[in-house]
């Protein structure tokens, strides 16, 4: 009965139901659609890391190396084997995998090469999926023509599509890569899935890389699997082993250099969609508190007939809640809806300090990626409570006033 009357009640003031459930609908929507997005945005770094199939992606950060034939990318420094060793006997570790990184010119361009453990097919930035079968192993996953690297290639490499395109080249073909060695075409990749960490145009075994670069048991790049989703240890200890000049990407740290939607950007968002939710709590408490003015008439017939405060407050808590439901109901979809538009136009793009292509390179690396949007049950529901909790301490506000009038001094008013 209770319920009912305040359902009534509420919608027969139509103006000022939809004015409420407008503020708390506008204010829970754009706290949807910023949550939404900023999950897009950690699913798509997430997305990245997940191609290489590593948590932590772990380089040393220097001043670029003079000019040579063969050098190392960028600004990137030289990291001692050993910390793979180590990082290796870890517990929060499950996979560690060096990568050599390095330009080798030819007749006066590059290529960017990637020297890569051939045994760990699961981690790196040509990962495969697990192959149950051998001939799953040869076409599985990144590569469609040929095979993948095996322990004994020394003069062999895998190269992608893009840069057999350019190139012209195809499986069996001896080609050039770096001023000294030619090597034999067994195996094509594709990359262009997704935006990827370390990504090279040809990759030989790490041996041979290093044997190119000639400066010993040396890597630029490990990557990092994690048994346990703790990697303060595993970063403590690269610190401490590399040192200065440590730079350790993982998906809670890399959208802090992204172009897109940087960490300074979101907690923004974050500030003023609480500032939003302040001002429309303010807002509908006025209301409802100029309601209960408008109603003093209504609230003294109620009380003469029988009503208590305690009934008095529940129609005017009832009716906040119906206001907190249905506003929260509906701004939660219409956040999703402009999280999803979003990312339907915007793109991703990660920091160009995690390419290693030179901008004079025949291809060039995908940095773009889509953000990943799917409809969280979990922002849904916290959009909802939250302007469900709005506007039931709205309404508590509210009833206590109309609670708080005497019937006497009510009835004097109709």
């Amino acid at each position: 009965m209770l319920l009912k009357y305040a359902w009534k009640a509420f919608w027969r003031r139509r103006s000022t139901a939809i004015l409420s459930l407008g503020s708390i609908a506008a204010a829970t929507a754009l706290l949807v659609a910023v949550l939404s997005i900023s999950h897009g945005v950690r699913e798509a770094v997430q997305d990245s890391l997940d191609a290489t199939g590593a948590d932590l992606v772990i380089q040393k950060r220097v001043k670029p190396c003079p000019f040579a034939l063969v050098k190392l990318p960028k600004d990137l420094g030289e990291i001692d084997a050993a910390v793979i060793k180590k990082l290796r006997q870890l517990p929060e570790v499950e996979a560690v995998s060096g990568v050599l990184m390095l330009w080798a010119f030819y007749d006066g361009h590059p290529t960017v090469l990637a020297g890569i453990d051939p045994h760990l097919k699961q981690l790196g930035p040509v990962r495969l999926q697990a192959p149950e079968t051998d001939e799953d192993r040869r076409t599985c996953c990144a590569v469609t023509q040929g095979r993948y690297l095996s322990g004994g290639d020394d003069y062999h490499t895998i190269i992608t599509e893009e840069y057999a395109q350019a190139h012209g080249y195809k499986l069996a073909d001896m080609i050039p890569l770096g001023p000294d060695a030619v090597f034999e075409v067994v195996g094509i990749v594709s990359l262009a899935q997704s935006a990827r960490i370390a990504e090279a145009e040809a990759f030989v075994t790490l041996d041979m890389a290093q044997q190119m670069y000639a400066a010993g048991d040396i890597v630029d790049t490990i990557f990092v699997a994690l048994a346990e989703p703790l990697p303060a240890r595993v970063e403590a200890v690269a610190q401490a082993e590399i040192g200065e000049g440590t730079s350790i990407t993982s998906s809670q740290n890399v959208d802090a250099g992204t172009a897109l939607l940087a960490s300074v950007t979101r907690r923004t968002l974050y500030i003023i969609s609480a500032l939003v939710l302040v001002f429309v709590f303010a807002l509908i408490v006025h209301s409802f508190l100029a309601g209960v003015a408008r109603r003093v008439p209504e609230i003294g017939v109620l009380k003469a007939i029988g009503w208590d405060n305690v009934q008095v407050a529940l129609m005017f808590v009832a009716e906040a809640i119906y206001v907190g439901i249905i506003g929260g109901v509906a701004g939660s979809l219409l956040g999703l809806l402009l999280a999803w538009l979003y990312s339907y136009t915007a793109m991703l793009e990660l920091p160009s300090a995690l390419s290693s292509y030179p901008p004079c390179a025949i291809t060039q690396p995908l940095l773009s990626t889509q953000i990943i949007f799917y409809p969280s049950p979990l922002v849904f529901a916290i959009g909802s409570f939250t302007a469900l909790v709005l506007g039931a301490i709205a309404g508590f506000i509210a009833a206590r006033r109309a609670a708080s009038l005497a019937p006497a001094e009510a009835l004097r008013r109709i």
